[in-house]
C-alpha cells in the first residue's frame, strides 16, 4: 500500500511539472496549429451551405497517413524524455525507491496520452464553434461530406484534410464514436510513451527514440505504399497506425486488423512493456 501511495505521488510530481514545462507550450502551440488546419475549412463550407457543424467531427481527422504522421510527431514530442533522471528526478528516487518512480513514470506517461487525446478533441470544437450546432446525431453537413465529399469541395474551393466514413456514421453513434477515437489516440500514444520509457531503461535514450521512429515510419507505409508492396499483413504489425478510425476493420473483412486485436495489442504491450520497466528499474535498489 506504501508503494502505491508512493507511485501515485510520483506520478502527480511528474505530471505537474510536464504540464509546466516550457516543452509543454511548443507542444500546445503545434496542436492549435495542427487542429486548425484540420477543422477551421468545415466552418468555411458549413458558412458556404448555411447549414451547423455538428460537434462530431473530431473521429475523422487522422483520416489520411500525412495526418498520422503529424500526430505521432506530436507524440513523439511530448515523451521524448520520459523516462530521464534529471537531479529533482534523483531526489524523487531517492526518497521513494527505483520501483515506485518508475511506476510513476508510467503512470504519468498514460495521463498525459490521455489528456493528449482530450485536447485534441476540445480543439476540435473550438475551432467549429462558429458554425457549430449543438446536435445529438451527425448533422446535414458531416452526412453529406460522407456521401459526396467530393462534389463539396469543388462547389466551395475548399480542400478538407479529413473524410467523412459512412461506414462509421452507420455503425455507431456520434458520442460512440468520439469516445472510441478518443480511446484509440489515447492508448496509442500511451504506446509510443511507454515504448520509449522501456527502451530507455534497456538500452537506451535514442534506442527509445530511434523505435518510436521507426513505428511511425511503418505506419505512414502500411497506411499508403505498404498495402500495395507487402500486403495486408503489414498493417498487422504496425500498432500506431490504428490510431484513426479508418486504420481499424470495425466489420471484421479480415482486410485490416479487427477491433479486438488492436486494442489487445496496445494493452498487453503497455502492461508487457510497464512491468518489465518496472522490474529492470527496480533491480538498481539491489545494485
Amino acid at each position: 500500500m506504501a508503494e502505491i501511495r508512493k507511485s501515485l505521488r510520483c506520478c502527480g510530481i511528474l505530471l505537474r511539472r510536464d504540464l509546466g514545462g516550457p516543452k509543454m507550450w511548443l507542444i500546445v502551440v503545434m496542436m492549435v496549429v495542427f487542429s486548425f488546419y484540420n477543422y477551421a475549412p468545415l466552418c468555411t463550407i458549413a458558412d458556404f451551405y448555411k447549414v451547423p457543424v455538428a460537434p462530431w467531427a473530431y473521429p475523422f481527422f487522422l483520416s489520411f497517413p500525412t495526418m498520422q504522421v503529424v500526430n505521432n510527431g506530436l507524440c513523439l514530442l511530448l515523451f521524448s524524455d520520459t523516462g530521464e533522471t534529471d537531479g529533482y528526478a534523483e531526489l524523487m528516487v531517492a526518497r521513494s525507491g527505483h520501483r515506485a518512480y518508475m511506476t510513476g513514470q508510467l503512470l504519468c506517461v498514460i495521463c498525459m496520452a490521455f489528456l493528449y487525446a482530450a485536447a485534441l478533441w476540445a480543439l476540435s470544437i473550438l475551432f467549429t464553434l462558429p458554425e457549430i450546432g449543438w446536435d445529438a446525431d451527425w448533422g446535414v453537413l458531416l452526412h453529406t461530406l460522407a456521401e459526396s465529399s467530393g462534389q463539396v469541395q469543388g462547389q466551395t474551393g475548399v480542400n478538407l484534410s479529413i473524410i467523412v466514413s459512412p461506414e462509421v456514421l452507420a455503425i455507431f453513434t456520434p458520442i460512440e464514436t468520439t469516445l472510441i477515437c478518443l480511446v484509440c489516440i489515447g492508448l496509442s500514444a500511451a504506446f509510443m510513451g511507454v515504448l520509449i520509457c522501456f527502451f530507455r531503461v534497456f538500452v537506451s535514450r535514442q534506442a527509445g527514440i530511434f523505435a518510436s521512429g521507426v513505428l511511425t515510419a511503418m505506419a505512414l507505409f502500411a497506411n499508403s505504399l505498404g498495402v500495395f508492396t507487402f500486403g495486408k499483413w503489414l498493417q498487422f504489425v504496425s500498432p500506431l497506425s490504428w490510431s484513426g478510425l479508418l486504420g481499424i476493420d470495425w466489420y471484421h473483412s479480415g482486410f485490416a486488423p479487427g477491433p479486438e486485436y488492436v486494442f489487445t495489442v496496445w494493452t498487453g504491450g503497455i502492461v508487457v512493456m510497464s512491468f518489465a520497466a518496472v522490474w529492470k528499474f527496480g533491480r538498481r535498489d539491489l545494485e
